[in-house]
């Protein structure tokens, strides 16, 4: 199998010796692509469907109290891992919020 690496596409040359190979192999026809060129672009199927990904983390500093900070590392399963459960709570707290916002038990300013 021969690639030729582009940024925006990706060429797959599959020989039918290859292609006999992975049957002999096996594997289903359904698994193995057929002999000949194929072309593949990256990201194209995030770019069709309008999605854009975004930042999977946000730096910042805060300060935070010392007994606060104590708590979180005691509670996360590995002491390194503290934000984590900072991410965690917080969501939990979102969620609650929004839970109560709906039913009316909760009313922001």
């Amino acid at each position: 199998m021969n690639r030729e690496n582009d940024t925006e596409e990706i060429i797959v040359d599959v020989t039918e010796e290859e292609y006999k190979n992975d049957l002999a192999r096996g594997l289903h026809e359904d698994e193995v692509m057929k002999a000949g060129r194929h072309k593949f672009r990256r990201g194209g199927f995030l770019s069709r469907h309008g999605v854009t990904s975004a930042p999977a983390k946000i730096r910042i500093s805060v300060d935070i109290d010392p007994d606060i900070l104590s708590y979180f590392k005691e509670r996360a399963s590995d002491a390194d891992l503290y934000e984590a459960e900072f991410n965690d709570i917080l969501r939990e707290l979102i969620e609650t919020e929004k839970n109560l916002s709906a039913s009316g038990e909760i009313r922001h300013s």
